[in-house]
C-alpha cells in the first residue's frame, strides 16, 4: 500500500527546485553581461591603442624631411603602410626632397661669403675648392676680376661626408705606435700582419682561426671566458680604423680607447698573483728590439727591408713563413699578442743565419756552420742582458 502524499509538500519542493533553476539562470545572465562589458571595454581599449599608434605614426612621417638614410626611411613608411596609415610614399625623383646623398662629378656646393669674402665654390665629390670668381670684370667701373685661385684658408678643402661624425674618431690606444710612421716600421708590420691573419688573410695553412683565439685567451683567467667574436670585432674594429681613420659605432664596444691596457694590467697582475712572470712574454715592439740586439744595425736593416717586402726575396719568404708562425704560436695580452722568449728566438733564428750569411757583418765571418752557431750565442747573449 503506497504512502500518502501530501500535496503541499509536493508543492514546495517543485517551487524550490523552480527557484535553484531560476538563480542559476539569473547568475549565467549576470555572468554573460559581463563578459560582454569585459570584452566590449577590451576592445575599446585595442581601438584606443591602435588609433594612439596610427597618430604616433602620422607625426613620425611628418617630421621626416627626407634626407634620412635610405634605409630608415623605407623602415618608417613601411611601418606606416602595416598600420594602415594612409600616407604618400616618396619617390627618389621627388621634387620637394632634398638633393640626393650620391652626387654628380660636376656637382658644386656653394658657399656663401663671410666677412666680405668672395663667393666660394666646392665640388660635392673631391671637395677640392673651384677658383671661381664671383665678379666679372667690369671695365666701365674699372673693377678687375679677383685671382681664381682660392684662399689660403680652404686650399685644404672642406669634409662634406655627415655619416663621418657618426662614426668613432679616436684610435684603441694599442694601435697608436703602428699608425702613420709605426706601420712601416718591422714592429708595425708585424702587428697588423698578425691582424691580418686573425681575419683569415693568409693563403697558407693555418689552424681553425676560433681555435687558436681560444687558445690564446686561454693562458689567463681574465681573459679565459671572452667569447671569440668579441675578439674577432677588436680585430675588426682596428683594421677598420688603420685603413679609414675612423671605426663603425657597432663596433663602439670593441674599440674602447683604454680598454686592451686596461686588460693588459688586470693580466699582468694575475700573472704576479700565481707567481709568473709577465715579463717573458714580450710584444712584436718586444720582437724588434730583440732582433736588432742580435743582430746588430747593418744585418737589421737587411731584416727590415724583407718584413716590407724589400730586398732579398729569400728572406721576404722566409719573413712570411715567420708570421705565420707567430700567429700559430701567441697569447692575447689585451694590448696586442705576445710570445715566450725562447719561441721568439726559435722561430727567428734561421731567418737571422740567413741574414748574417748574407751580409757577412759585425766581423761574423766563417763557414755557414760557425755563422749559426754564432747566431745562437748572441741569442743566450740576449737572454742573459
Amino acid at each position: 500500500m503506497l504512502p500518502d502524499i501530501d500535496p503541499h509538500r509536493e508543492k514546495m519542493a517543485i517551487d524550490t527546485e523552480n527557484d535553484a533553476l531560476r538563480r542559476r539562470r539569473d547568475r549565467g545572465r549576470r555572468s554573460q553581461a559581463a563578459f560582454r562589458k569585459r570584452q566590449a571595454e577590451a576592445n575599446q581599449r585595442i581601438k584606443d591603442q591602435n588609433n594612439q599608434l596610427k597618430r604616433a605614426i602620422e607625426r613620425l612621417v611628418h617630421t621626416t624631411r627626407g634626407d634620412e638614410q635610405p634605409e630608415l626611411l623605407n623602415s618608417i613608411f613601411d611601418v606606416a603602410e602595416a598600420a594602415g596609415v594612409d600616407v604618400e610614399r616618396p619617390s627618389q625623383r621627388d621634387s620637394t626632397q632634398p638633393s640626393p646623398r650620391h652626387v654628380s662629378e660636376n656637382s658644386r656646393i656653394r658657399l656663401c661669403p663671410v666677412g666680405g669674402e668672395d663667393d666660394i665654390t666646392i665640388s660635392a665629390i673631391t671637395r677640392d675648392v673651384i677658383g671661381e670668381p664671383s665678379h666679372q670684370t667690369n671695365s666701365d667701373s674699372g673693377l678687375s676680376a679677383p685671382s681664381s685661385a682660392p684662399p689660403p684658408r680652404l686650399t685644404c678643402g672642406l669634409w662634406l661626408d655627415n655619416q663621418h661624425y657618426m662614426r668613432i674618431s679616436v684610435p684603441p690606444d694599442d694601435i697608436i705606435p703602428y699608425l702613420g710612421p709605426g706601420s712601416n716600421t718591422f714592429a708595425g708590420k708585424l702587428f697588423w700582419s698578425l691582424l691580418n691573419h686573425t681575419r683569415k688573410k693568409c693563403t697558407r695553412t693555418h689552424t681553425d682561426a676560433a681555435i687558436l683565439i681560444t687558445k690564446a685567451l686561454g693562458h689567463s683567467k681574465v681573459t679565459e671566458d671572452w667569447p671569440v667574436k668579441y675578439i674577432e670585432a677588436m680585430v675588426e674594429a682596428r683594421l677598420e680604423y688603420k685603413q679609414t681613420g675612423s671605426i663603425r659605432s657597432s663596433l663602439a664596444s670593441a674599440a674602447e680607447p683604454d680598454l686592451a691596457m686596461a686588460v693588459r694590467d688586470r693580466i699582468t697582475a694575475d700573472y704576479q698573483a700565481r707567481g709568473m712572470d709577465p715579463d717573458l712574454w714580450i710584444s712584436v715592439m718586444g720582437i724588434e728590439k730583440r732582433v736588432k740586439r742580435m743582430v746588430g744595425d747593418a744585418a737589421f736593416a737587411v731584416l727590415e727591408a724583407a718584413a716590407k717586402g724589400e730586398g732579398d726575396p729569400v728572406l721576404q719568404h722566409l719573413f712570411e713563413i715567420i708570421e705565420c708562425k707567430l700567429h700559430e704560436t701567441c697569447v692575447c695580452f689585451g694590448d696586442g699578442p705576445r710570445w715566450k722568449v725562447d719561441t721568439v728566438d726559435g722561430i727567428f733564428l734561421d731567418w737571422v743565419h740567413t741574414a748574417f750569411w748574407a751580409t757577412s757583418r759585425r766581423g761574423w765571418v766563417g763557414d755557414e756552420a760557425s755563422i749559426h752557431s754564432q747566431c745562437i750565442s748572441e741569442a743566450l747573449h740576449c737572454n742573459n742582458r
